[in-house]
């Protein structure tokens, strides 16, 4: 029969084993616990980011062409005949000799002079035969002339003509000329593409300015506001505006960004604050500081359809008959503004139609309906405001400013951007996103190192190796005067890097601190983890005091043992 001693030992093994196993589903459960609630986070290429930053994997270089024709018919008349070799090596000398003088170790804009073919002298054949189709390739085509100036026609092509007809001062009209062209969009490129925080800290606020940030699209959203139903305006013939003056700039900025158009008609659209009135003239007008507050916000329905594309809005405000005529001005007697518009920075334009308060004085078979004609100076100004909104350099200022002799630069008739213009803006915003995507993935390299709760998942390790590749891909382009593609994959990159950065996913556990899961699970552990640790002592103690019992028993057995030897020997 089982002793109460051996009852007892089977107790203590069953209480054990209860013990044990508890410990062991304890001890086993916690990596898988550990496993299913970490947070999961994909290894960004952060060595790649940082060599980008440096662009020490690529550098941007952006190489431009330009071929120069010297005129055959005068230097077969003229007896001093310039080599063109001499001309082209020595325009070449003198440009490196400059951007060492301005402490430019290399030129962003790596403009190669090639000697062209002989200039036969007529204008009309040249044009037509020798007209560049590749974009940061241009013909200069240099003659002899009484006086020396520049003609930079819309085609890629320029017309020097030089009062010395030798090879130095020929040399010297070239670098000029070129500095004048290419140096604002050299030192604009170099800003953006320098490294130092000063330095991008100064241009991200000049580009704040006005231009708007690149994107693939944008919406066009053009809308009058009449004051009330009073000025008889009922319907704008803006669809046909749109096609007699909008739609060459669109067709020629289609390789930069692409625009859809909408229009709306919104009546009793008063303004938020009076006007003030100017007696002398008999004019109200509006002074620079009331401008800000010309959008009445809460009245004004400015919204467009749904879309994803930036937006950027066009408003043409007619006035009631009794705020009208309404201009811009500084003060009574002040002379006004001579596009009675202005522009909002990075919003849109503003452009202020009055029109003739006596009736009889308009049109007398559609007098509410504002015709093509009454439309023609305000799409004018919105064509302008526009080229300033996507970053249209006029090249016509920077040329101008920087030279000791003339050079004039022809617009387009259509207020399209010309090739030149069209070339500088390839560049210069593929110099953006290079920028803006490297900043936004370092940002969320940052971010990502900063925030260790932060979910990085598989598909936003592959947006950012992504991106990276496409910022590669639009390095080579450039490298390769492949302008047109270095855009599209820059704009590429430019998405990848964004769509990484606002991901959703990451934010999910952006404000998920270690205190908030301590919160979570105390209140679940602590109350298990005391009664199985106190029982976990309770055994180890009752262990430790039986091998202590079991060794007093041992060593009592000894002892009696000894005893009763010792009484045998007796």
């Amino acid at each position: 029969m089982p002793t109460d001693r051996d009852s007892m030992a089977a107790n203590d093994n069953t209480r054990r084993m209860v013990i044990l196993s508890v410990w062991a589903v304890v001890l086993l459960g916690l990596p898988l616990w550990w496993k299913t609630t970490r947070v999961y986070r994909a290894e960004l290429p952060y060595d790649s980011i940082d060599q980008w930053n440096q662009w020490k994997a690529c550098q941007p270089k952006f190489p431009i062409r330009v071929n120069l024709h010297l005129s055959e018919t005068e230097q077969q008349q003229s007896g001093r005949n310039p080599e063109l070799s001499d001309v082209t090596q020595g325009v070449t000398r003198r440009f490196q000799e400059l951007n060492t003088a301005n402490g430019v170790k290399e030129s962003l804009l790596a403009i190669e002079f090639i000697a062209g073919k002989p200039w036969t002298g007529s204008i009309n054949k040249d044009i037509t035969e020798h007209t560049s189709t590749v974009p940061g390739t241009y013909d200069f085509y240099i003659s002899p002339s009484n006086v020396t100036h520049a003609s930079i026609r819309s085609q890629r092509q320029g017309f020097i003509q030089v009062q010395s007809w030798n090879t130095d001062h020929i040399i010297d009209t070239i670098v000029e000329t070129s500095s004048a062209v290419f140096g604002s969009e050299e030192r604009t490129i170099r800003q953006l593409l320098d490294t130092n925080e000063d330095t991008q800290g100064v241009r991200k606020v000049h580009d704040q300015l006005k231009t708007v940030k690149y994107a693939p699209g944008y919406q066009l959203t053009f809308s009058l506001f009449s004051g009330d139903a009073s000025n008889g305006v009922r319907e704008w013939k803006m669809q046909e505006v749109i096609h007699a003056y909008l739609a060459p700039f669109i067709k020629t900025m289609s390789t930069v960004s692409k625009f859809t158009i909408e229009s709306q008609i919104q009546h009793y659209a008063s303004l938020a604050f009076t006007p003030q009135m100017d007696y002398s003239s008999q004019e109200h007008y509006l002074t620079p500081d009331a401008l800000p507050n010309f959008i009445n916000a809460a009245e004004w329905s400015l919204a467009s359809t749904v879309s994803s594309l930036p937006s950027l809005n066009f408003l043409t405000y007619v006035p009631k008959p009794s705020e009208s005529p309404l201009v811009i001005k500084t003060g009574p007697g002040a002379s006004k503004s001579s596009t009675n518009s202005f522009l909002i920075p990075r919003w849109g334009g503003v452009a202020i139609l009055n029109r003739d308060i006596d009736r009889t004085k308009r049109s007398e078979e559609h007098p509410e309906v504002i015709t093509v004609q009454d439309l023609e100076p305000v799409m004018r100004v919105f064509l302008t405001q526009l080229r300033d909104l996507m970053g249209v350099t006029d090249l016509s200022t920077t040329t101008q400013s920087s030279s000791s002799f003339p050079i004039v630069f022809h617009k387009s008739l259509n207020e399209a951007p010309t090739t030149w213009e069209l070339d500088n803006l390839l560049r210069r915003r593929s110099a953006e996103n290079l920028v803006d995507s490297l900043a936004t993935i370092s940002s969320l390299a940052r971010l990502v190192r900063k925030t260790p709760n932060m979910v990085v998942l598989d598909h936003i390790q592959k947006d950012v190796t992504e991106a990276l590749r496409d910022i590669g891909r639009s390095c080579e382009h450039l490298s390769r005067q492949e302008y047109v593609e270095a855009l599209a994959a820059s704009r590429d990159g430019l998405v990848k890097s964004e769509t990484a950065f606002f991901d959703p996913t990451m934010v999910s556990m952006l404000y998920f601190p270690d205190e908030h899961k301590y919160a979570i699970y105390m209140p679940l552990f602590v109350p298990i983890s005391v009664p199985l640790l106190m029982s976990l002592l309770r055994e180890v103690k009752r262990l430790k005091e039986k091998k202590k019992q079991a060794q007093m028993d041992k060593d009592s057995q000894g002892h009696d043992d000894h005893d009763i030897q010792h009484d045998k020997q007796e």
